[in-house]
């Protein structure tokens, strides 16, 4: 406030009770997984299918990979995601140290006139192709600058077209104007101040003006189409054109105004034009691509998630035995103090069998006795089971669809639903829209899941989640109370985060107490809660320190599991 020196009013504002809590959610999925295209290690928010698509490439058969057995998961299991409910998802491609970019070097008369590089690793860049072929259109020159040392001063390329679109103009360093000069041409007078006339056939500037040695002038125009090449840069249906009159001049349009795929760098001959392909209407491919999928390190996708609000995390095609230490490690490590990310995985199992012959009964006992035996047993896992069935996009799949996916591919959707349900709302029952499943478990078989932390799906009414749980048997084995909590942590630090720094006195904590109490309350009213108790304060020694403690007492709603029914018969 203000020293009050000349008489008068003096307001100062305390707007501590205005602050309330923001929105906050648990419902955004974290992805890791192989792809054709795409960056590598680097979290790309996507909201539908489609944008993953469009960055991430389509997904290869899953019955004949690209790689024998390293079909490429990541576009996979965000279809399976997008299609089960999620709606946020940031998505990591991981990749071993083979991927590679494709490439394509155009030839010219005497080397190499510039390299063309896929913008991102991966098959899809093979999937690129070039054509050079005589310009139809003049070719554009943007922003070539010369020094006035050495005049008369001529422009690179020549001959030079008439246009309304060519401009120069001259920064004078003794003043520090750049001005804007009026473009002459053959026939026209001689140029006065303030003009410049250009030798079409030559480039050559006249200025009337005085263009001293650190004057720099720039030039921007059109030059005639006998003296270029028109490339054309082709991707499915989509093309993208070029008209160039040398090789760093391609560079130079790629680089001023990015191209979707490619990137462009000078070759050993910039300065030479592309030689035309042969024949005048073949595309050359570009060649080298590599997904670099065989070996994909999944761990190095993990680690960029800990940086964004992601809050189910999945790696892609990979099961428990995989990557399920790691996704509990890195679901311990972002939920600390440290990160304040708290979130969950979903992991999926094994195949029941490799091979396409049919399931034994003595297969099925063997595939349970696994799952029983799984050891990633934590509070932040859940353990999912069995494979499923559904419809490929892929074009070598198409004779056998439905394919068989195995677990790992359950996880992707049974976190799609849980990212399009409130926290407080139960997986149990409810039912999974998939074609069908990998194994049929019988009850006895159903029992021994559930009582060892696997979420199984039985058939029973359609597809159906038997019960939702984490794969830890303690005081946080319902998803509910693990995600009401985590969405409690989130709420409280968005409430208590404006407070940081403001006074540690009664009217503050008060207005504290206040903004937790709205927030707690909406958890009541949308029945995440069913009771809590909340209490603000701070000892006198708390104060010195900048410490407000505040203690919750929380009682999470949980769901119907069972129905007990007793029958009195008279």
């Amino acid at each position: 406030m203000s020293t009050m020196v000349l008489p008068g009013t003096y307001i100062e504002v305390r707007a501590e009770g205005l602050i309330a809590p923001g929105q906050v959610t648990v419902g955004n999925v974290g992805v890791v997984g192989t792809a054709s295209k795409g960056p590598i290690g680097k979290p790309t928010l996507l909201s539908n299918h489609n944008d993953a698509l469009s960055i991430f490439g389509s997904y290869d058969a899953f019955t004949q990979p690209t790689v024998a057995g390293s079909p490429l998961s990541l576009v996979r299991a965000l279809e399976l995601l997008f299609a089960s409910g999620a709606s946020t998802v940031y998505a990591v491609r991981v990749a071993d140290t083979n991927a590679k970019k494709a490439r394509y070097s155009l030839a010219s008369a005497t080397g190499t006139a510039a390299v063309l590089t896929a913008l991102t690793e991966g098959q899809w860049g093979n999937g690129l192709s070039v054509n050079v072929a005589a310009a139809d259109t003049n070719a554009q020159v943007t922003n070539e600058v010369h020094t006035g040392s050495a005049p008369p001063i001529n422009l690179k390329y020549a001959p030079v077209v008439k246009s309304a679109r060519n401009r120069i103009s001259v920064h004078f360093i003794a003043t520090g104007i750049t001005q804007q000069f009026r473009v002459l041409y053959d026939g026209d007078p001689a140029p006065a101040t303030g003009e410049v006339k250009i030798a079409a056939a030559t480039g050559v500037l006249t200025f009337a003006d005085t263009i001293t040695a650190s004057d720099t002038v720039t030039a921007s125009y059109l030059v005639d189409k006998s003296k270029a090449a028109k490339v054309t840069l082709q991707l499915g249906l989509a093309t993208e054109v070029y008209t160039v009159v040398d090789g760093q001049n391609l560079v130079d349009q790629i680089t001023s105004a990015p191209s979707a795929w490619v990137t462009a760098s000078p070759g050993t001959k910039p300065a030479e034009l592309p030689a035309p392909t042969v024949p005048a209407t073949a595309f050359a491919k570009f060649t080298g691509g590599d997904d670099g999928a065989a070996t994909a390190d999944y761990q190095s996708g993990l680690d960029p998630l800990l940086d964004v609000d992601a809050h189910i995390i999945v790696a892609a095609g990979q099961s428990n035995t995989q990557a399920g230490a790691a996704l509990d490690a890195h679901c311990q490590k972002a939920s600390t103090d440290v990160f304040k990310r708290d979130r969950i995985a979903v992991v999926g199992s094994n195949p029941a069998k490799t091979g396409s012959s049919p399931l034994t009964t003595t297969d099925i006992a063997t595939y349970v006795d696994a799952l029983l035996g799984n050891t990633v047993v934590s509070d932040r896992i859940v353990f999912v089971a069995p494979g499923i069935l559904t419809t490929s996009a892929a074009a070598l799949d198409q004779p056998v669809n439905p394919v068989l996916l195995p677990g790992s591919y359950t996880a992707a959707v049974i976190a799609g639903m849980l990212a399009g349900m409130p926290p407080h709302i139960s997986l149990t029952n409810k039912t999974v829209a998939v074609q069908g499943l990998e194994v049929k478990f019988n009850n006895p078989q159903l029992t021994e899941l559930v009582q060892n932390g696997v979420t199984a799906l039985e058939i029973d009414r359609g597809i159906r989640v038997l019960r939702g749980q984490m794969s830890d048997s303690g005081a946080f084995r319902e998803i509910t109370t693990r995600r009401i909590v985590d969405y409690a942590k989130y709420g409280v630090r968005s409430a208590a985060g404006p407070y940081i720094g403001l006074l540690n006195n009664d009217r503050v904590r008060g207005a504290l107490r206040a903004t937790l109490n709205r927030f707690l309350q909406q958890m009541f009213n949308d029945e995440m809660l069913v009771a809590y108790e909340l209490d603000v304060s701070a000892t006198r020694d708390e104060q010195i320190a900048g410490i407000v403690r505040v203690i919750m007492t929380l009682q999470p709603v949980f769901s119907i599991n069972f129905i007990r029914v007793t029958m009195i018969l008279s």
